[in-house]
């Protein structure tokens, strides 16, 4: 006999008004209209269009689907996209939820062999811009939290196959032309590829989550409010034991 209490439960089509279909995907008037703008396009990823770029330079090679070792003959690496993509047609209503602190994970996953022939793993972040939101520091922070931890816990009961392989890093990767050039390129040749090269990298940096935080608080260059709000109140929130927590969204060049 097939269980079926644990199944989903919906209503007949039928029955869904058109108010129905705006919230199950979450539109939330101007600002979901502002997503969806975004989402619906072809517009790329243009950081991450940097980053595979650079892996290429590398010889770290993107694994997808099934493949064998002798696909890797020649490579020094291999890493896959692991994060959500904002730009992969995604509904409002999911972007709220992969917000949270707690189910953030960074863009990538790479595996290489150092100069030193070591294996090292690494997490990376992946910016088009050098636009960082406090929410992206509230992500990352938690997220670097979960590494430490990580980290700790091969330290101190690691067996040879993790611990040879440790410490698992993190990093930021920032291409803080990517999206401008990508964006230039369209309005200016609107009917060619637009492909990221040379200078994107030389332009490029990468940073530590500790160096990326005393950028954004010690370091800035400029300063922009945001007009979203999260989704929790204030003083709700600081009574339950979110002494700081605050609902206002700024972002800051770094």
């Amino acid at each position: 006999m097939v269980n079926n209490q644990n199944r989903f439960k919906v209503a007949e089509p039928q029955n869904i008004s058109n108010k129905d279909v705006l919230e199950y995907l979450g539109h939330w008037g101007h600002k979901a209209e502002s997503f969806l703008q975004n989402t619906n396009t072809l517009t790329p990823d243009a950081g991450q269009e940097v980053f595979n770029y650079e892996m290429q330079q590398l010889k770290i090679k993107e694994v997808r689907g099934n493949y064998t070792g002798n696909d890797y003959q020649g490579f020094a690496g291999a890493y896959q996209q692991t994060g959500f993509d904002p730009f992969d047609k995604m509904i409002p209503n999911g972007f709220a939820v992969i917000s949270n602190s707690d189910w953030y994970i960074p863009d990538n996953f790479v595996s290489y062999i150092q100069d030193d022939r070591k294996t090292r793993l690494c997490w990376v972040e992946v910016k088009g811009t050098c636009w960082i939101k406090n929410s992206d520091i509230e992500h990352y922070r938690h997220f670097q939290k979960t590494v430490d931890n990580w980290n700790l816990k091969i330290a101190k009961a690691g067996k040879y196959h993790i611990k040879a392989k440790a410490p698992i890093e993190f990093k930021i990767a920032i291409y803080p032309s990517a999206l401008a050039t990508y964006l230039g390129h369209q309005q200016n040749n609107p009917f060619d590829e637009w492909k990221p090269n040379q200078q994107h990298l030389n332009q490029s940096y990468w940073l530590t989550f500790a160096e990326l935080e005393d950028r954004f608080y010690n370091n800035f260059r400029e300063e922009q409010q945001l007009p979203e709000k999260v989704s929790f109140y204030e003083e709700q929130m600081r009574q339950i034991g979110f002494p700081d927590f605050s609902d206002k969204k700024y972002r800051r060049k770094i």
